[in-house]
């Protein structure tokens, strides 16, 4: 294993871990089982060989895609939505498809830009991101639909796919993604309304009374959550109040979506800074392993760091409201069985890139 990996593992779990006694502690004892299995999926991870993610991508792929499909029919959603369907109930448990597209849809692009060139026809591509990202949109999870796009945009740009690609892929995929999004645009009012909401918290507050008053109504609904985020962070103060302390508001998706405000809350903005610098720790080795590695190897290092710590990034803008809400975890901090076991994994696939780069016996020497 990575000693510096498991590292970052190892206080991301921690600040994970403090979240949930802050912010849910009735969910502890659960949050802990989902940790040990997340840790179990890291060891497994580590012992298979880096290149079997890159010989088996298409068909990890098309897996992802046909349980993206089956959670279409057969899905669970959350309780205020009645049309939204996101996990296949398993049992006690429940899986959440398009967090483990994070990874499969890596592969694939490692395995086909390393095979075919950075030079090549995009018709591969362009099917494999626009068609993901167009099914998890169906689900109406429009955040990890547009993480998706923002991850596989961030691989291709790295690697240094010809602009000409790029233009093309991205009008090609936002062509696919447009026509699916088209089958349910009636069903996306939520966003409308969260868009909106942090219009009137960052813009013009004055802009809500321009709104029709039904409809002003659900943006001051909307605004409830980002809202009661930044009381959190700005009430941390430098040091915290400790997990223990009373909240100085309610806060909806306070153990997930939200816990990065929680923290901060609890260890203050010297906590928060901590948090960061993990995150930041995470994305240099990712950087160096996949600088170390060569070929499919090195991209699929590349897209995992950028996963880990892009949708990091994407989680707590959100929660600092610079950008409206869009419902995405922080990875291997956020309450969540998929999530969790998705970052997991993730982690596990670095720790044997690193082994196969020689970067394990260069720290231990």
């Amino acid at each position: 294993m990575d000693r510096i990996l498991i590292l970052a593992q190892l206080l991301l779990a921690g600040f994970s871990i403090l979240g949930i006694v802050a912010g849910r502690p009735d969910l502890l004892e659960r949050h802990l089982a989902t940790l040990a299995v997340a840790f179990a999926g890291t060891l497994a991870a580590a012992l298979v060989p880096p290149a079997a993610w890159i010989r088996n991508a298409r068909w990890l792929y098309a897996v992802g895609l046909a349980a993206l499909i089956l959670v279409l029919f057969i899905g669970v959603g959350p309780e205020s939505s009645q049309k939204a369907r996101r996990w296949i109930q398993l049992g006690g448990f429940t899986l959440q498809p398009s967090e483990f597209m994070k990874i499969a849809l890596v592969a694939y692009l490692a395995s086909f830009f390393s095979r075919r060139g950075t030079d090549y026809p995009i018709s591969g591509p362009v099917f494999a991101i626009g068609l993901a990202a167009g099914l998890v949109a169906v689900e109406t999870d429009i955040g990890t639909a547009l993480f998706l796009l923002f991850l596989a945009a961030f691989i291709l740009i790295v690697i240094g796919v010809p602009f000409r690609r790029l233009i093309a892929i991205s009008l090609l995929v936002t062509l696919l993604v447009a026509s699916i999004h088209g089958l349910i645009i009636h069903e996306l009012q939520h966003i409308t309304l969260r868009v909106d909401a942090w219009r009137v918290l960052n813009l013009d507050p004055n802009l809500i009374h321009t709104f029709d008053p039904e409809y002003a109504k659900k943006v001051e609904g909307a605004l409830y959550q980002p809202e009661r985020a930044r009381l959190y962070l700005r009430s941390a103060g430098l040091l915290g109040h400790g997990p223990s302390a009373e909240p100085p508001a309610g806060l909806p998706a306070r153990h997930n979506d939200m816990i990065f405000a929680v923290i901060t809350y609890a260890t203050g903005w010297l906590g928060a800074g901590m948090l960061l610098v993990t995150y930041g720790l995470i994305f240099a080795r990712g950087l160096q392993i996949a600088t170390r590695s060569t070929g499919a190897l090195s991209m699929l290092a590349l897209g995992l760091t950028g996963y880990l710590t892009g949708q990091a990034l994407m989680n707590i803008v959100v929660t600092m409201a610079i950008v409206p809400v869009t419902g995405i975890s922080l990875p291997m901090v956020s309450a969540g069985g998929s999530g969790l076991l998705a970052a997991g994994l993730a982690f596990g696939i670095l720790h044997a890139t690193a082994r196969h780069a020689g970067l394990l016996e260069e720290v231990a020497t």
